[in-house]
């Protein structure tokens, strides 16, 4: 798999926005609203990029290009092993799509983060070994049934 800089960048600052949720969430201090908004904020980054990884990983995959499809699917992989720091307890509030629930059955919220890591490096592995296939919408729904099975659980409509 080709890294590019920008792969790269994209990466370290997915990284850098979980780092920020784990050490809010291990400190054992009580958050300030300004800390959780800046959360909220960075979980919904980190929830564009992999919007738009999901649409390079199928594009790449319309092209039959295998080093491409692993690298988008492999950011998605990236964020996906820390979904759940991004979402520590209290985090619920202010400007945001996620659901009290999340915070109720952490354990399920997080089966459902476990389960789009583990389609992502699937695809990471298929894409590495040649056999991705050459249909876009199989690809990218077996990781977006995924997302939409912790979208419809745990994400609030957009506001009107």
């Amino acid at each position: 798999m080709k890294l590019t800089s920008r792969f790269i960048k994209r990466t370290l600052s997915a990284v850098a926005i979980i780092a920020v949720g784990v050490a809010i969430g291990t400190a054992g201090i009580s958050p300030s609203d300004a800390q959780m908004s800046a959360i909220a904020k960075q979980r919904s980054d980190a929830m564009k990029q992999n919007g738009g990884n999901m649409k390079k990983l199928g594009a790449a995959v319309a092209a039959g290009d295998n080093a491409a499809a692993a690298a988008a699917a492999a950011a998605i992989n990236a964020v996906a092993s820390q979904i759940p720091a991004l979402y520590p307890e209290g985090s619920g509030t202010g400007e945001t799509r996620a659901k009290p629930e999340i915070w109720q059955d952490f354990a399920d919220f997080r089966a459902k983060a476990n389960a789009l890591e583990s389609a992502s490096a699937k695809v990471v592995a298929d894409a590495n070994a040649g056999n991705l296939g050459s249909d876009p919408k199989a690809v990218v729904g077996s990781i977006g049934a995924t997302c939409a099975a912790c979208h419809k659980a745990y994400r609030a409509p957009k506001p009107e």
